[in-house]
């Protein structure tokens, strides 16, 4: 079993933030279990935010995926992307491919944006060789129907998420030191610009 913890930092660009930056509760965590071939894995990227102009008494003006510009009271955002993969090593320099399913959360709902999004997809990973004090990881993972609701209307995004970096670990350490970037993009079906989400986040962490 591996297991990762990382603080995240980084920007995320949406309706609510032209440039987000990561506050203190942005993490990444993993799990992934590896038997005979197989990996079964569980991650989770969780950002926290300002949106736009931050401090008392200001405004968020949010372009609505409806059409509508509404003006808000500045406040802390929170978006998660959690993934759950199934994946078969193909044999190729220690390359999975698999299936996955993702589902996101935020704290803000309709007519801000949409609670949730849930949908299947596939993908490609490279997991970190624990026999290697120095090894390279990541992930590819495309879900071409991820849908919500958004107040009496239904949603359908594409997303796209990527995952890669370096691991390093000591000399006889059973820990090691992990280093990536994790990049999301959500994009609205049928691609009006209001809809899309873009997250660039770098992280630094231990892997056990």
């Amino acid at each position: 079993m591996q297991v990762a913890l990382a603080k995240q930092v980084g920007d995320v660009y949406n309706q609510l933030a032209s440039d987000g930056d990561a506050l203190a509760a942005s993490y990444f965590a993993k799990v992934t279990v590896l038997n005979a071939g197989y990996a079964y894995t569980v991650q989770t990227h969780r950002s926290e935010y300002d949106t736009q102009h931050t401090g008392a008494d200001t405004q968020t003006i949010v372009h609505t995926i409806a059409g509508p510009t509404i003006s808000v009271p500045w406040f802390a955002a929170t978006d998660q992307t959690s993934e759950a993969r199934a994946e078969r090593c193909t044999g190729l320099l220690g390359i999975y491919a698999g299936l996955g399913f993702l589902q996101t959360n935020s704290n803000y709902g309709y007519p801000l944006g949409y609670g949730s999004l849930r949908g299947a997809g596939v993908g490609l990973e490279r997991i970190p060789d624990a026999s290697a004090r120095f090894t390279v990881f990541g992930a590819l993972y495309y879900y071409p129907v991820a849908t919500g609701t958004y107040g009496p209307r239904t949603v359908t995004y594409g997303v796209t998420t990527f995952d890669g970096g370096i691991r390093w670990r000591p000399s006889a350490a059973r820990w090691s030191v992990i280093a990536g970037l994790y990049q999301e993009q959500r994009t609205l079906h049928p691609g009006l610009r209001s809809g899309y989400m873009i997250l660039v986040a770098p992280y630094f962490g231990l892997q056990f």
